[in-house]
């Protein structure tokens, strides 16, 4: 596995958590990745609180640049993009599943997943509300958009706009 050189090591900051670097912008993320990343237009009124790059593996060695993936935080909703190749990005997005009874959808004619947001419960149930979640790929790239709070309907909308 090449381990590249960062280009964009001036351009990230430490993040809290040590498999994550903090970038500022979405052309210092791109520096660091070798996809494109694609920014959504519709971010339902919510302003974006951070980009992340994985860095690093849960042994904390680095990843090899290629092997990196973005989230993009919105607060109320979270994008994460990366490349996985054709095959492994078409699994992740169709037959993995990310909640109970997905629905068939699409984002930019590309085949997805959508599942809703699951039902309120109570404080003190461990797992917690079931996020509202919409998977694509496009190509050999894999997408993630998911809400804890936001509905499905929005969340299409916002991948929707990541091709605007």
């Amino acid at each position: 596995m090449s381990r590249a050189p960062d280009k964009a090591a001036a351009h990230h900051r430490a993040s809290d958590n040590p498999h994550f670097a903090t970038v500022d912008s979405w052309a210092a993320a791109a520096a660091m990745l070798e996809f494109r990343p694609l920014q959504p237009r519709d971010t339902a009124g919510r302003n974006r609180k951070s980009l992340s790059i994985h860095i690093r593996d849960h042994k904390k060695r680095d990843l090899a640049v290629g092997d990196r993936s973005l989230e993009a935080h919105y607060g109320a909703f979270v994008v994460t993009q990366t490349r996985k190749g054709t095959e492994e990005a078409k699994r992740w997005a169709l037959r993995q599943s990310y909640g109970p009874a997905p629905t068939p959808a699409k984002v930019f004619g590309h085949d997805a997943r959508a599942y809703e947001l699951g039902p309120e419960v109570s404080a003190d149930d461990i797992d917690g509300r079931a996020p509202a979640v919409v998977v694509w790929h496009d190509g050999d790239m894999f997408y993630l958009v998911a809400s804890g709070e936001l509905a499905v309907d929005v969340l299409l909308n916002i991948a929707q706009s990541m091709y605007a």
